[in-house]
């Protein structure tokens, strides 16, 4: 053993595994300790003690049941290392382990500075630990558990150290955006079809906390860093799930909101408007939270208050009143409670066909018939009935007044109001709460699919077939503060050959190198210059390279030379003809002058370069590398547009611009066969004008220019990008 060559690279496989954990081996036997018991109905909702709480909501019991949470101790763990320490109940109802609703649950859970709540449900039919939707009360100190089933419940903190340990799944992450980011993503997403720029910045700065890889750096993969260091597929896949994840993380942040009635009407009524804008497109995988999460804010703003202009009438006394109160009494045929209203209304809510108005509609048509309903044959016992029975009940002797059209549609009218104003807030409250919470798993299902993705397996291999650096060390470049550096060096076989494997995550971790740096067996690489640098990109499930001959030089072919930045950049690689290729693929180029013209006719057009410097990196075996680029050019154009005038005599307008352009940029480099490309992006700053003037010249040969030029200013902030293709010189 004591000859293997040290492993490149360590395996990050097992940094963000999302498969369910759990402690191997035998483990200490689960003990349980009774905490509260109790029992719950429409009056009594709530068992708890030592803040530890369960609390059902009226739309999920009709009747008494009873309740238990004890207090578990030596639960399985969460991380394999069992370094995570958690805090278990277990709730339970008798004769109830799933609803059609929301379950509240609350633990205690004191964070201190840095910590980051977490909370997770062990599946009793695996033994694992998976995820759940959970808010974190900072008033009370509390991690609040949204659920739909009873089990086992744990929550935990961790320090940022601790995340990796935990998981992404079990932790509550969504950035520190504004309600109008928020927004600004769902409306971005609404009128796109797509997730966007918006969401990708959003869901970057969420997945990124929650990787420990940084807002900044998650969000720049997709920019400009990204581009060196991995392949479109990649780039393509890791800003679908960010988007992905940005959206969910608005829909479920806004809805929040909206239920803690934190969010304004003008933000609701944006919200509202996505809804119409997806209900004209074709609906993408994602369409259906944001819009089941609209309809939500139609639950709890247009239905949190009575909209409907009805109000209930105080001292009245009537038999038809106290008979139609009785057909409306629990247990009584007109009897629907907070349960029923909302298994009607819940899947309306859901239905992504409805408009907002459709949906209000709908609502009120059934609220009517139900308040209606005592006066028609639905009553099977009929209204008499109910008359006596109120005559028995309220000790009624008179004949009461008399029966009209008017008179039902007053008292029809109270219930009415009586449900919207006293009932059904809370039923379409929970509505939005369910909503949230299946938003919320939607989110973590998004979580957990850039979290697959980012657990992708990527194969290196290295082959120098003339075996040059057989024994040579090697490290990748450029490493992050989180890389362990020893994991990311090594030492060639003595075939040549490097062979090692990481994921896309550990490699994000480690910094994304780009490139292998290769030293001498004996050389310091921490002091001595590495002998050859070797680029590349990162493209799973393989990056193969196959060194081959030095390369002695590139001789310029032509490129993209219509737009002013690149007919500079044109000029400066032609008057430059070859770039050296030094032996470890370093280059450098600097053209102090160089020019280039065009156009034709009544339009010429010249580009000065005053001094320009390409210098980079490239492989000999992959054709591959970058490098960077500044300068500074002068763009000068005339172009004449002609007048009528009369023979012998000249007439005409005369625009000519001025420009000084100074840059900076980088150098994608790529190439197959003997063909090498630079594709070379630019950005920087115009001074410059351009000026329009009347000229003429009468048959005398008397020259005129008029006094009054239209000068326009061109400065500003300018950008380019062109490719150049050189041959290969060995």
């Amino acid at each position: 053993m004591k000859n293997r060559l040290i492993s490149l690279l360590l395996v990050f496989a097992m940094i963000i595994p999302l498969t369910g954990c759990g402690g191997s081996g035998s483990s200490p036997q689960v003990k349980e300790e009774a905490l509260a018991e109790g029992v719950l109905n429409e009056e009594n909702l709530v068992l708890g003690a030592e803040g530890v709480e369960l609390k059902l909501d009226p739309v999920l019991i009709s009747a008494d049941t009873n309740a238990k949470i004890t207090k578990v101790s030596n639960a399985p763990p969460l991380d394999a290392e069992g370094e995570i320490q958690l805090q278990v109940y277990d709730f339970s109802l008798e004769g109830i382990t799933q609803v059609d609703g929301v379950i509240q649950l609350a633990i205690p859970l004191e964070l201190t500075e840095g910590e980051t709540p977490g909370a997770a449900y062990l599946n009793e039919s695996t033994g694992q630990w998976e995820p759940v939707a959970f808010m974190y009360d900072k008033a009370s100190g509390s991690v609040i558990i949204l659920t739909d089933h009873l089990s086992k419940y744990g929550v935990f903190s961790v320090t940022n150290e601790g995340k990796r340990r935990a998981k992404i799944e079990f932790l509550g992450l969504y950035g520190d955006n504004k309600d109008e980011d928020f927004l600004a993503a769902v409306e971005e997403y609404s009128i796109g079809g797509v997730p966007a720029a918006q969401c990708i910045e959003i869901g970057a700065g969420a997945a990124g906390d929650a990787m420990q890889l940084g807002s900044d750096f998650l969000g720049g993969i997709t920019q400009g860093a990204g581009m060196l260091a991995y392949g479109e597929d990649v780039l393509s896949n890791i800003g679908d799930h960010l988007g992905n994840i940005g959206l969910m993380v608005s829909v479920v942040q806004i809805g929040t909101s909206i239920y803690n009635g934190k969010i304004n009407d003008a933000l609701v009524g944006s919200m509202k408007l996505s809804h119409t804008y997806i209900m004209s497109k074709v609906a993408s995988k994602l369409s259906s939270s944001v819009m089941s999460a609209s309809m939500a804010a139609v639950a709890i703003v247009d239905y949190s208050i009575n909209k409907f202009g009805t109000e209930a009438v105080e001292g009245r006394s009537d038999i038809y009143r106290d008979a139609y109160s009785i057909y409306y009494t629990k247990g009584e045929d007109g009897f629907k409670g907070s349960d029923y209203w909302y298994k009607t209304f819940y899947p309306m809510f859901k239905d992504p066909t409805l408009t907002e108005e459709a949906l209000k509609a709908k609502v009120d048509a059934i609220i009517t018939e139900h308040c209606n309903e005592f006066w028609t044959g639905t009553n099977k016992l009929g209204v008499d009935y109910f008359v006596s029975e109120a005559r028995e009940k309220f000790n009624w002797t008179g004949g009461g007044a008399g029966l009209n059209k008017d008179l039902q549609d007053s008292i029809s009218q109270e219930r009415r109001a009586m449900l919207y104003n006293d009932i059904l807030p809370g039923v379409f409250n929970h509505i939005a709460l369910k909503i949230n919470m299946e938003n919320e798993i939607r989110l973590r299902e998004e979580y957990k699919a850039l979290s697959d993705y980012l657990n992708t397996s990527v194969k290196f291999t290295l082959k120098d077939p003339k075996k040059t650096y057989a024994g040579h060390q090697a490290k990748f470049s450029p490493l992050s503060e989180k890389a362990v550096v020893k994991d990311w060096s090594g030492k060639f076989q003595s075939d040549g050959s490097i062979t090692t494997s990481f994921t896309l995550y550990g490699h994000m971790l480690a910094g994304s190198p780009t490139s292998l740096k290769i030293w001498e067996p004996d050389a310091d690489i921490e002091k001595d210059e590495p002998v050859r640098v070797i680029d590349f990109k990162v493209t799973p499930p393989l990056v193969e390279i196959v060194l081959g001959e030095e390369i002695g030089s590139l001789k310029y072919e032509g490129g993209d030379e219509t737009k002013i930045l690149q007919l500079g950049l044109h000029a400066a690689l032609r008057e430059a003809d070859t770039i050296t290729i030094n032996k470890d693929g370093s280059f450098k180029v600097e053209v102090g002058y160089a020019t280039a013209s065009g156009g034709s006719g009544d339009t010429r057009y010249t580009s000065e370069v005053n001094g320009i410097t390409i210098s980079g990196n490239i492989d000999a075996g992959t054709l591959s590398g970058s490098g960077t680029v500044a300068g500074s050019f002068r763009f000068t154009r005339k172009e004449i547009s002609p007048l009528d005038a009369m023979e012998g005599e000249t007439k005409e307008y005369v625009t000519t611009d001025l420009y000084d352009d100074s840059f900076e940029g980088t150098v994608d480099i790529t190439g197959s066969g003997d063909k090498v490309t630079f594709e070379i992006n630019l950005q920087g700053t115009r001074i410059g004008s351009s000026k329009l003037q009347y000229h003429s010249i009468d048959p005398s040969g008397n020259e005129f220019w008029g006094d009054n030029p239209t000068v326009t200013d061109k400065s500003g902030e300018i950008s380019t990008t062109g490719k150049y293709t050189f041959t290969v010189q060995k």
